[in-house]
This record gives C-alpha cells, sequence and structure tokens, in this order.
C-alpha cells in the first residue's frame, strides 16, 4: 500500500527538507484555523448587536421586515457559534494524540455537520418568515419607517463589517457562516429599499413583501448549504471527477495491466482522496508504478491524497476482492 497527502507534494527526497515542509504545512494550517476563528468571533459579535438593535427597532417600528430579520439574525448567532465549535474541535483533533488513532482524518467533516445544521436551521426561519409575511399581507398594518431606515442601516455596516473578515476563510464552516452574513447584508440593503419606498408611496404593504423576498433569498442560500454538506456526507466525488475517468488514465500508464475497486471521495470540500488496487504487468517494479501513477493522479485530477495497492496478475486472479467494493 502507498499514500500520498498535500503536505508531502512539495517535499524532495532529503528528510531535513520533507521536515521542514511539513512544519510549513502546519504553521500555514494553524494560521488559517486562528484567523477563521478570530473572524468568526468578530461575525458572532456584530451578528448578535444587529440582533438586539433589530428587535427592538422592529417593536418600535411595527415592521415586520425588520422582525423577520431579527429572527434570522438570531438564526445566525446560532449558526455562527456552530460554525466556531466546529473549527474549535477541528483545532483540539490535531493536538490530541488519543483522538487522532480513532478518528484518522481529523474532525473534517464537523465542518461539514456544521454547514448541514445551518442550512436546516435557515429553511425553518424561511417557513416562519413566509406564513408571518402573508399573514401581514392579508391585514396591513402602518410602520415607524425612519425608525426602521435607521435600525437597519445599523445592521448593514454591522453586517459590512463582519463579510469583510469572514471574506477570506478557508474552512467550510467559517465560508458558510460568510454566506449566511451575505445574506443578512442584503436583507439590510432590502429593508433600507423598502423603507425609501415606504416614505415615497406610504403603501404599507411595502412591509411585508420585502420580508418575503428576504424568505426568498435565505431560501436559496440554505438549499445550497444542504446540498454541499449532503454530497460531501455522501463520500461522493468531486465535482468534475468519476472513477471511469480515474481507471481510464490509469491504464493507460506504462506497467499498468488494469485497475479496480476505485473509489474518489471529499473528506471534506477542498480535501479529496483515492484509493485503488492497480494490476502490474510482468516484472514491473512497484515503486516506479506507484510514483507514475500518483504523479498523474496529481497533475491531472488535483488528488494529493492517494492510496494504492500494486498487485500481480496472478495474486489480483487469486484474490478476486469481491470484498473490497463498498457498494
Amino acid at each position: 500500500m502507498a499514500g500520498d497527502n498535500s503536505c508531502d507534494r512539495h517535499t524532495h527526497n532529503n528528510a531535513n527538507s520533507k521536515h521542514h515542509s511539513h512544519d510549513h504545512c502546519s504553521h500555514d494550517h494553524h494560521s488559517h484555523i486562528a484567523g477563521d476563528a478570530r473572524a468568526l468571533t468578530i461575525a458572532i459579535a456584530c451578528t448578535g448587536l444587529i440582533f438586539l438593535a433589530e428587535v427592538v427597532g422592529g417593536y418600535i417600528s411595527n415592521s415586520m421586515a425588520l422582525l423577520s430579520d431579527a429572527g434570522h439574525m438570531l438564526s445566525d448567532v446560532a449558526a455562527l457559534g456552530i460554525a466556531l465549535f466546529a473549527l474549535k474541535m477541528y483545532e483540539r483533533s490535531h493536538n490530541d494524540a488519543e483522538k487522532r488513532k480513532r478518528f484518522t482524518f481529523g474532525f473534517r467533516r464537523l465542518e461539514v455537520l456544521a454547514a448541514l445544521v445551518n442550512g436546516v436551521a435557515l429553511l425553518g426561519i424561511c417557513v416562519f418568515l413566509a406564513i408571518e409575511s402573508v399573514e401581514r399581507l392579508i391585514s396591513p398594518e402602518q410602520v415607524d419607517v425612519d425608525t426602521m431606515m435607521i435600525t437597519a442601516t445599523i445592521g448593514l455596516i454591522a453586517n459590512g463589517i463582519s463579510a469583510m473578515v469572514l471574506h477570506r476563510s478557508h474552512h467550510l464552516s467559517a465560508r458558510s457562516a460568510y454566506l449566511h452574513v451575505l445574506v443578512d447584508l442584503l436583507s439590510s440593503v432590502a429593508v433600507i429599499a423598502g423603507g425609501l419606498a415606504m416614505r415615497f408611496t406610504n403603501i404599507v404593504w411595502i412591509d411585508p413583501v420585502i420580508s418575503i423576498i428576504i424568505s426568498a433569498s435565505i431560501v436559496r442560500s440554505a438549499y445550497r448549504l444542504v446540498k454541499s454538506a449532503g454530497i460531501v456526507l455522501m463520500d461522493s466525488a468531486p465535482r468534475g471527477i468519476n472513477s471511469a475517468d480515474i481507471t481510464a488514465s490509469v491504464v493507460e500508464i506504462s506497467g499498468v495491466q488494469s485497475v479496480h475497486d476505485v473509489h474518489i471521495w471529499e473528506v471534506s470540500p477542498g480535501k479529496s482522496a483515492v484509493s485503488a488496487h492497480i494490476v502490474r504487468t510482468g516484472n514491473e517494479s512497484s515503486e516506479i508504478i506507484l510514483d507514475r501513477v500518483r504523479d498523474m493522479l496529481l497533475r491531472k485530477f488535483r488528488l494529493e491524497h492517494s492510496t494504492l495497492q500494486v498487485e500481480s496478475a496472478l495474486f489480483s486472479e487469486q484474490n478476486s476482492c469481491d470484498n473490497c467494493s463498498l457498494h
């Protein structure tokens, strides 16, 4: 069996160079986690303040759009908290030798689970917003436009700060939180635009219409989050790669007779792995074949982590590997 990982791809043959590469990769990894955690903490503080401001402002102004957006902010505070928790647990797994023995891929999937929870929570909020908005359309009520717009402007500024600090996030939990903040930003813009329209037209049903528009945008983001997380949890191959392509490319390599039991999956978004059994021709060296296949997988498919078993034709015939397939 042979393996490969992303930290090895730039190393040289001598031990000192390899050690230096691992140290550099580890430093970047911890730097990314620290940066994402700091950004999430800032976003949680900003979103919490917006929630409080919109609850007070929505109550005073009698704005359905503000109160609906406040409920959205509350769900986002929870979502951001889950994202931060997942990131901290992921970091802790790298410093706990006992956990690494059991969770051999680390806690990467926690990011995916956090994104799934975030998406489901958003969908639930959408149902609530839709019901409340329809009721307000049926029975329109007057809104204090000035208070509504001032509160929405505060939300716009705070959401802008959150979006800036989360923009360059590296982990899925932080990136999913960034999507939440973008939706919040658009929601604030929509509330302000609606307030201006209400000021000049005095049409009160604009307020619940804005709420419905906000709900529709939330549904879209929530669906993407749930879909993305579901694909990863199903151990699906990365987009644009399938087992047939891998098989066709491997058998073209000199020294390879055939390949079977090919599996490609995403450990987490952006981190993919592949495993396969390769049947060699004649007495071709296994090490040479491994180098050729690994180089091809990295160069052609950007698959940095490969686990490959090289077999002779006789071994492959005698061991049909009926139990190797997972499907």
